[in-house]
């Protein structure tokens, strides 16, 4: 048993099903490992085409299966190329585990071949900013106890990315024995239950003072609320606050509730701001927002005032928010769950009235203008969701509502970093609201490409979309390859304005010179269809008619979908 079967017994206790990566010779030991584990139901070793690609299915893996993301890579080159999704996942808290190999310890400082220790390029300096836990292995005897520590760091709270350094011949020296952590999986993957009881007596007191008074409150989640969508809901139920989110949590919350209000910061909506600026708005919970520019509205004092009450599992983000009137610190549900229970019998005892939890509990809200934005959100510009003509050029809101009505309830979506993402945070409407995947924190551009193959491997009962523009897809086409090769039922749908589209846009409102954004002409469909992929080509409404979308949605295997999008249609750049 060598080292490199120890860290594979470690990923099957963790119930991770797959390893990205890209070979190179000093990663052998580990690529074998793998194999003897593949045979006998474990990890299965994923090529993917650039290491960066590697590290975004991983990215995508953790996000829809719920497991840490492990990816590899060999010495030099291939772990600079990681570095860049390994940053991205920093900056939006993606469990990942990050394997690069390694020049032989004894070779070190002699000039050998892409050495990368602290001798020659300094891989491990260069990932000690873009990682939470960051270590060279340069003794068979550290590797488990560094490998635990990786492990614990990366499902930590916050969690995020871990790298190891391993160089070949510690990968392929003799393991001392099997796993002596038998129990760390279970050890690090039970739910944390942290309130912070006293906070959350204060936070009751201060609503029945409010509401008590006659005034009123505002729910306003971030992305560490993802997955408590409910919770917030009825917590807004019980207390009759309008709901808003930042673009991050949009993921969160169910567009068509009747109490939200939609985004408020980059590309959100006024009805978000309206909502904020309610004269009778004296309480303002803010759950799971790290207070960033694009959350805040750039720190606008509308939100990072006095009224703010910030309730987050992350200590670090209260830093933020000096200027709250109280801070909760715990893991989310467990505090929303204790919150609503003292709420509910606040409601029972006739302290707590909302005439809206009495009369609206679980309903959703009817579609407004157009049949698809929600009643209780104002979009800038309606007429862009509006149904398509034929003969005209496509718009992306149109995009956007014809793949919510075409392709089925389980569909995922991974929206890359262009001009979708403006698109996306003021106009995408989907009810399963975590159904819909962000990578705007670093907003690496590509992301979406390899997270939505990740997605895939995750779950490959329902199509996995990305969402790029044309210059994003250019970035990383090459990935659609392991997509073929997996028979993975991703949907890729190009946004073709044969442009940097959103740089162009921005730089009409800031730049001062012409400056040139295009791309040169491109038929996506046919690069496509070059590595066995389905592909077509869609200029208006009439070619979505076309499609068999059935079919489109049970195909074992990649589709492209190169949409031409009217290219003078003007993203939501502003903060709102």
């Amino acid at each position: 048993m060598t080292n490199s079967d120890l860290i594979v017994e470690y990923l099957e206790q963790f119930g991770v099903e797959y390893v990205f990566g890209v070979p190179g010779s000093p990663l052998g030991p580990l690529f074998d490992a793998l194999v003897r584990s593949e045979k006998r139901g474990g990890p299965t070793l994923i090529l993917a085409r650039h290491e960066a690609g590697a590290a975004f299915m991983a990215d995508g893996y953790a996000r829809e299966s719920g497991r840490i993301g492990v990816c590899c890579c060999t010495t030099g080159p291939g772990a600079t190329n990681l570095i860049t999704g390994v940053a991205g996942a920093l900056a939006e808290q993606i469990p990942l585990l990050a394997i690069s190999s390694q020049t032989r310890v004894t070779d070190f400082s002699l000039g050998s071949f892409q050495d990368s220790s602290r001798d020659g390029v300094d891989i491990v300096s260069m990932f000690a900013c873009c990682t939470r836990y960051n270590s060279m292995v340069t003794h068979p005897n550290q590797l488990e106890k560094k490998l635990a520590a990786a492990l614990t760091v990366a499902l930590g709270n916050p969690r995020g990315p871990a790298h190891l350094s391993i160089p070949i011949d510690i990968f392929a020296a003799q393991a001392s024995g099997p796993a002596c952590y038998k129990g760390l999986h279970q050890l690090l993957t039970t739910e944390d239950t942290t309130v912070d009881s006293g906070a959350l007596d204060r936070l009751i007191e201060e609503i029945s003072v409010v509401l008590g008074n006659g005034g009123r409150i505002r729910l306003l989640a971030g992305h560490n609320a993802i997955g408590a969508g409910d919770l917030i809901s009825r917590c807004a139920e019980l207390t009759g606050a309008e709901i808003i989110t930042t673009p991050r949590g949009k993921s969160a919350i169910n567009p068509y509730h009747p109490l939200a209000r939609g985004v408020f910061g980059c590309s959100g909506h006024s009805s978000a701001r309206q909502s904020l600026a309610d004269n009778g708005v004296e309480l303002i919970l803010a759950v799971g927002s790290n207070l960033a520019e694009w959350e805040t509205s750039k720190w606008d004092p509308l939100l990072m005032n006095s009224r703010m009450v910030h309730i987050d599992s992350d200590r670090q983000n209260f830093n933020r928010s000096p200027m709250a009137r109280l801070h909760v610190f715990g893991a989310i549900k467990p505090v929303l769950k204790q919150l609503n229970a003292r709420l509910e019998e606040l409601r029972k005892s006739g302290t707590l009235t909302s005439a809206f939890c009495d009369s609206s509990s679980g309903q959703t809200s009817a579609t407004g203008q157009n049949g698809y934005v929600p009643s209780g959100i104002k979009v800038s510009q309606p007429e862009c969701c509006a149904p398509a003509i034929a003969g005209q050029l496509l718009k992306a809101p149109q995009v956007y509502r014809e793949l919510l009505r075409r392709l089925p309830h389980e569909s995922r979506f991974f929206i890359d970093n262009s001009n979708s993402v403006p698109w996306s945070i003021h106009y995408f409407f989907k009810n399963r609201p975590e159904a819909l995947h962000l990578s705007i924190e670093f907003a690496t551009m590509a992301w979406a490409v390899g997270a939505s193959i990740g997605g895939a491997f995750a779950d490959r009962k329902a199509p996995s979309v990305c969402i790029a523009g044309d210059g994003c897809y250019l970035m990383s086409a090459q990935e659609i390859t392991v997509a073929v090769e997996q028979r993975l039922p991703v949907i890729f749908v190009i946004l073709n304005d044969q442009a940097y589209g959103l740089i162009r846009h921005a730089h009409r409102v800031h730049g001062s010179e012409a400056v040139d954004f295009s791309i040169p002409t491109v038929d996506f469909a046919m690069m496509a269809r070059s590595t066995g992929a389905q592909a077509f080509t869609i200029r208006g409404i009439e070619d979505f008619e076309h499609i068999d979308w059935q079919a489109l949605a049970a195909h074992q295997g990649p589709s492209l979908l190169d949409v031409i999008i009217d290219p003078e249609a003007t993203p939501p750049l502003a903060m709102a």
